[in-house]
């Protein structure tokens, strides 16, 4: 009986595999959101509580904090669509999954992604047209792009990047179109003072040659 009990004490102490093989997105398991339907947000206007605001402190002077939400899953729409706006805020600690974009920028200036779990979406977050903007300590993770940049002032940092197809992916488009604005710039710098030389040596060439003045 001692032997039996002894036994069961041992066993009772090691820990049981679950059979999972780990989680990739731990904090998804831990941390505590919200469930609410897709944010949209068209114009600084529609910062507003109804449209997934939960506060102020995004800065300057105070805008808009989108904190706390779990969004999905929308396989055909995003789950933060912001367009046409030019006041500063952040989207923080939002967890959005299986839908074509976690979260999509257009014409947006100022906007932030912070501490955010990007899951299974086609597209984790996209910048169109977007000025001043960052996403930062966010995990992305089993999506076809994490990070889609076009045209776009966009910066990235601190971020996990799991399983993903791809992680970061610029615009080709907008690659050309900085080739073509760079190689505008070189040609200039070049061509200028070479044209200016070519100008000045032709015109004291065609003077030295020129019959004399009677």
């Amino acid at each position: 009986m001692v032997l039996v009990l002894a036994l069961l004490t041992v066993s009772s102490s090691i820990p049981l595999d679950s059979g999972s093989g780990g989680s990739s997105s731990a904090s998804a398991q831990t941390a505590e959101w919200t469930d609410r339907l897709p944010i949209v947000i068209n114009g600084d206007t529609k910062f507003t509580y109804e449209n997934g605001v939960t506060g102020g402190n995004g800065t300057k002077a105070d805008p808009y904090i989108i904190e706390g939400w779990r969004i999905g899953p929308f396989p055909n729409g995003s789950a933060i669509d912001i367009r046409l706006t030019t006041a500063h805020f952040r989207i923080r600690d939002v967890y959005a999954f299986s839908c074509s974009f976690g979260v999509s920028m257009n014409t947006v200036d100022n906007g932030w992604i912070e501490d955010s779990q990007f899951v299974g979406n086609t597209v984790g977050a996209s910048f169109y047209e977007c000025d001043n903007c960052k996403v930062l300590r966010s995990t992305f993770e089993g999506s076809d792009i994490a990070i889609s940049i076009s045209f776009s002032d966009v910066s990235q940092s601190d971020n996990t990047f799991i399983n993903n197809d791809v992680n970061v992916v610029r615009n080709k488009q907008e690659m050309l179109w900085e080739l073509t604005w760079v190689g505008a710039a070189v040609c200039s710098v070049i061509l200028i003072p070479l044209v200016a030389i070519i100008s000045i040596l032709v015109y004291y060439r065609i003077r030295r040659h020129a019959p004399p003045r009677p």
